[in-house]
């Protein structure tokens, strides 16, 4: 599919009734799940529940995240060993569709469901979560620069809270990696990498503890900018020679950080040395082949790469999501993981959330969420065909909507920030409704 996109034109879908999101009752739109805890003794801890809180201070405990899914008996045991009672969290609405005496559903991982909460929903809370994290994980940039040493604890539970939002809708993030202040500071482009690694774990199946872990991995992918001189990292316009080969050790000065670290898993430190390594060996520092290269480290590369992408540089425009996610495509088997490349525009969809839009009739939009159909997402309209504002309407071109005209709505190209004067984030700001 995503060959015939990047290759193609749409084709002319038939019409249909117009419709909106702000018709439908968002009962009819969505099923709405609530999460619940149960305490509970460290007795009855089954495989497939997930701890979310126990009897003492995760710090105090010989756990690496704030969280634990039981996959296996000895996962009981090291919690049995520590506590006398925990919490696990189940979905209420899952826990009244099972049938009596089935006891609680298996926390959240590879082939389990979403929990259907709409991106409308979801958009405080994520953002809420990832303004705490901004803040926390540029406190602890700031604080290794001047010789602290890295707060694992810190870093779980930034990276904690955007699993649990992405676990509830991944849109929601996607979105909020667009609408950011957008600068070249090395935290906020680490938290957008942590974000969109965990949307594509996510994607690819992977459980929980996995997303959690790429998280941290993302989230620590830079550390090493901390030794880089400020004049290196902030230079408007390209870097000489000298400075490249300056700016490549920041792999190696993450690694040195990181390797260091107790309270980190030791993989962040070889994502860290690794995430500019090539798929043709031609990366660095190593030229690592392939099959050497860590997953986790093909993952945040890949995020890493579309980030900025899609960041205005003091020495660049920056691309459209989709201009992006067509370049990732022509670079894979070669600089990206094939596989890789192909999980992550499934995850973001070809019309990323926050994505600048002009439809058919002229008409330009938000991408508001992905559908079913990749090529037909919600979009928010904000312009007419005049380039006029009209106030904000919600259509959904998976349903085949039609405009005033009669004219199925379609998407004809993605634009930049910048273009008819939209920026994404000074318009969310500035009163975007979210359906």
């Amino acid at each position: 599919m995503f060959k015939r996109f990047f290759k193609s034109e749409p084709k002319k879908p038939e019409p249909r009734r117009r419709s909106s999101a702000a018709s439908k009752p968002k009962g009819e739109r969505t099923q709405r799940t609530r999460k619940q805890n149960q305490k509970i003794d460290v007795a009855d801890l089954r495989v497939g529940m997930f701890v979310v809180e126990l009897d003492k201070p995760w710090e105090e405990s010989g756990f690496m995240f704030q969280g634990l899914e039981i996959k296996s008996t000895s996962d009981i045991q090291a919690v049995q060993k520590e506590c006398s009672f925990v919490w696990v969290d189940y979905d209420e609405f899952s826990l009244k569709s099972n049938k009596k005496g089935e006891g609680l559903p298996a926390a959240p991982g590879a082939g389990s469901r979403d929990t259907g909460v709409a991106v409308e929903d979801e958009f405080e809370a994520a953002k809420e979560v990832h303004s705490l994290a901004s803040e926390a994980i540029s406190t602890l940039f700031e604080e290794i620069r001047l010789g602290a040493e890295v707060d694992g604890g810190k870093v779980k539970q930034a990276v904690n809270g955007c699993v649990d939002s992405i676990l509830r809708n991944p849109d929601a993030s996607v979105w909020l990696t667009r609408i950011q202040a957008k600068h070249e500071a090395t935290a906020q482009h680490s938290l957008n990498v942590a974000a969109l690694s965990i949307v594509m774990a996510k994607a690819a199946g992977m459980t929980q503890r996995e997303m959690e872990d790429v998280g941290v991995c993302g989230m620590l992918h830079d550390v090493g900018k901390t030794s880089i001189s400020t004049e290196v990292l902030s230079k408007s316009g390209p870097l000489t020679p000298e400075e490249r080969l300056e700016m490549q050790k920041h792999t190696r000065y993450g690694r040195d950080i990181l390797i260091s670290t107790k309270s980190v898993m030791s993989g962040a430190a070889d994502v860290a040395h690794s995430h500019h390594e090539r798929e043709d060996g031609q990366g660095y520092p190593r030229k690592l082949p392939s099959e050497s290269i860590p997953i986790f480290a093909k993952i945040v590369s890949i995020a890493e790469a579309y980030d900025t992408m899609t960041t205005k540089q003091t020495y660049r425009a920056a691309c459209s999501p989709s201009e992006a996610l067509q370049e990732l495509y022509s670079l894979r088997g070669k600089q990206f993981d094939e596989d890789m490349v192909i999980k992550f525009i499934d995850a973001v969809g070809i019309f990323p959330p926050g994505s600048i839009v002009e439809l058919l009739n002229g008409e330009i939009g938000i991408v508001l969420a992905n559908t079913s159909d990749k090529l037909r997402p919600r979009v928010i309209i904000i312009l007419d065909s005049a380039k006029e504002p009209v106030p904000q309407m919600v259509v959904d071109l998976s349903q085949m909507d039609t405009d005033s005209e009669g004219n199925v709505y379609q998407i004809k190209t993605t634009l930049s920030d910048g273009s008819f004067g939209i920026d994404v984030a000074d318009f969310q700001r500035a009163g975007l409704r979210m359906g």
